[in-house]
């Protein structure tokens, strides 16, 4: 059997053993969900979208206030909830602050927060831990606002 030959019959374990170590790396220093990546922790945790939220707040003058994650707004939010990289969190924060600015809204920051449930066993209780915290300031408007448009969510 020539080298080659050997070479192609090792590639798929390595690079099934490279998105594992990955994906295990990213869960430890990066806070990326096990169910995500590979998904090789999955069984393990229960560290998933169940037991993970995200929350919304917006500031500006004469406002301050928690939104709801919109339909809109939900394959942004599960992004972030899942991974909650800077990139993630950023896309959300821009994604609620257009929203907003849509709807006639003034936004000065956006800040999105990725929270966690944990359980302990002995007693068994839950508690909710902050993984991530971003804020994104905004430079009005990041849209053009045309009053007489009509615009979806």
């Amino acid at each position: 059997m020539g080298a080659a030959v050997r070479w192609r019959a090792w590639l798929p374990t390595v690079l099934l053993l490279t998105v594992a170590l990955t994906q295990i790396l990213l869960a430890r220093v990066a806070d990326l969900s096990p169910w995500k990546g590979g998904g090789f922790g999955m069984f393990a945790t229960t560290d998933g979208t169940a037991f993970r939220y995200v929350r919304l707040f917006i500031d500006a003058p004469g406002r301050s206030e928690e939104l709801t994650v919109t339909e809109s707004l939900e394959d942004a939010a599960l992004r972030a909830q899942l991974f909650p990289s800077d990139h993630f969190l950023s896309s959300l924060g821009e994604a609620a602050a257009l929203r907003e600015q849509r709807h006639g809204r003034s936004v000065s920051t956006v800040r999105v927060e990725v929270w966690k449930v944990q359980f302990t066993n002995r007693p068994l209780r839950s508690t909710e831990k902050r993984l991530r915290s971003f804020i994104l300031r905004v430079e009005p408007p990041l849209v053009p606002l045309k009053p007489d448009a009509t615009l979806e969510d």
